[in-house]
């Protein structure tokens, strides 16, 4: 979960395109299989629920990284812009594009997207039961949720922070890891 924050950095005057970016890069993608090992470590079953609730009842537009042949549902098709994976000065961008980052991983031991998205200043939405990554989340760097039955009070909480600047993730993971 080793980050620059030299390199990855806020882009001054970038528009916010997405309500948020979720990563989940297929193990393969030139096979049209939406279920494998990455599918497992990424949580994409609990993340397709999820998606659903972010769309349907939230109608917050997303960006899903690797999974651009795969099925989510109807309600997210025109609130969600799906990809295969981005080079990474097009990911760097995409972080900025959006507003938080969405981790429903759980077997992830502390992913790097979390502290690229913090030194790009983006708050998180993440699970709880993550392996590793847990250390980085207080009242300045996300919200915690387990499961279908509290990301609606969790998404409530983050996008009213939000949009209070409340979150300066950036300056936490500077402070205390950079």
């Amino acid at each position: 979960d080793f980050c620059d924050c030299s390199i990855i950095k806020p882009i001054k005057n970038i528009e916010k395109k997405y309500d948020f970016i979720y990563i989940c890069l297929k193990q393969n993608e030139k096979l049209e299989k939406c279920d494998d090992w990455a599918t497992y470590n990424k949580n994409w079953t609990l993340a397709k629920q999820c998606l659903s609730i972010m769309c349907k009842k939230f109608k917050l537009k997303g960006l899903l990284v690797g999974r651009k042949d795969c099925d989510i549902d109807d309600a997210c098709n025109n609130l969600m812009t799906k990809t295969n994976m981005l080079k990474y000065d097009e990911l760097k961008k995409a972080y900025q594009e959006s507003k938080f980052i969405f981790l429903p991983n759980v077997a992830d031991a502390s992913p790097r997207v979390l502290t690229e998205a913090f030194c790009s200043n983006i708050p998180c939405l993440i699970n709880r039961n993550i392996l590793g990554g847990w250390k980085y989340i207080n009242d300045k760097t996300g919200e915690f949720f387990e499961n279908t039955n509290d990301i609606e009070i969790a998404i409530e909480k983050l996008l009213n922070k939000i949009n209070n600047n409340e979150y300066e993730p950036r300056k936490y993971f500077i402070e205390n890891y950079g």
